[in-house]
């Protein structure tokens, strides 16, 4: 039976945000899946160190640290034009997969944090991931001329997800609300077709009930030249139920990119990677457009 050990917070092989759709739970699918993929194709998981534990040993620990141009959220951009300076710190023991992810913006004053927890289930060409997120954005505020000081805890998940981005009439302050969301998710995926790896991930925002998102995505492994350089192509499609909108239950988005892994020693690797966003109906109601952006990290794994 396939070994699959999740890096949960691996963000070299697909983990990055900017290569998913989101952080958090959009990293199970493709991280559980690419180890699986790894390990049929007989290439070294360099491009998941959180995963590459020795054979033997059912534990492992990573810690990446990146930059992405913007920060694409299941298709909502939350940075504007300006970047994210994102770091990633995880822990695997017999299954459990835990980690944090924290992003601060460069050039404004976006930061998030995240708190995972998660646990694979084996079922040899199918997993399964079923798992918990914790996220924060802490309340911001940027002072217009009649500023004044306003912190918003449980707000809907929606309006926290842009407020900051949009102009407020003059004499007004612009603000960021302070946002605590918590997440149900559970992952499915299979590993019995050669190179590519199809999953789909189930997202349940309890703090915007109803509020959901689903994804189908597949995700690919290409060796490039042997164990040292290999690209990570990867689509998928988003489906809205009240997580970016309550006004339009249905098509989200659609996304696609490339990450090009380079392995420097056994343990550290650096990457690279480029994506695009098409914003579908729910997105265009929220006047989101299409994205694209641009990541790169690096990643020391044990």
């Amino acid at each position: 039976m396939l070994n699959l050990r999740i890096g949960w917070f691996s963000i070299l092989l697909f983990g990055m945000a900017a290569v998913a759709a989101g952080h958090g739970p959009a990293h199970i699918g493709r991280e559980a899946g690419q180890a699986a993929v790894n390990q049929a194709l007989d290439l070294q998981e360099t491009a998941t160190p959180a995963g590459a534990a020795v054979s033997g040993r059912p534990w492992g620990a990573s810690l990446d640290t990146g930059w992405e141009s913007r920060h694409i959220h299941y298709g909502v951009n939350e940075t504007g034009a300006s970047g994210l300076y994102v770091n990633e710190l995880g822990l695997q023991a017999s299954g459990f997969d835990f980690g944090v992810w924290n992003g601060f913006g460069l050039g404004h004053d976006f930061v998030e944090w995240d708190f995972t927890a998660a646990y694979n289930i084996d079922l040899g060409p199918v997993f399964l991931v079923p798992g918990y997120n914790f996220r924060y954005v802490p309340g911001q505020e940027k002072h217009g001329a009649d500023s004044g000081e306003e912190e918003h805890s449980e707000e809907e998940h929606e309006e926290a997800e842009h407020a900051g981005h949009e102009d407020e009439p003059a004499g007004h302050s612009q603000h960021m609300h302070q946002m605590t969301g918590h997440e149900l998710f559970l992952t499915l995926g299979s590993t019995k077709l050669p190179y590519v790896t199809p999953s789909a991930n189930f997202i349940w925002d309890l703090s915007n009930t109803p509020g959901a998102f689903l994804e189908f995505r597949v995700d690919g492994e290409v060796p490039v030249y042997r164990d040292v350089v290999s690209l990570q192509p990867y689509a998928l499609l988003g489906l809205n139920f009240g997580y970016n909108t309550r006004d339009y239950y249905g098509w989200n988005n659609v996304q696609f990119g490339v990450q090009a892994t380079c392995r420097l020693c056994e343990r550290v690797s650096v990457f690279a990677g480029v994506n695009y966003s098409v914003a579908l109906e729910a997105l265009q109601r929220i006047d989101q457009g299409n994205e694209v952006w641009v990541n790169t990290g690096l990643s020391i794994s044990y």
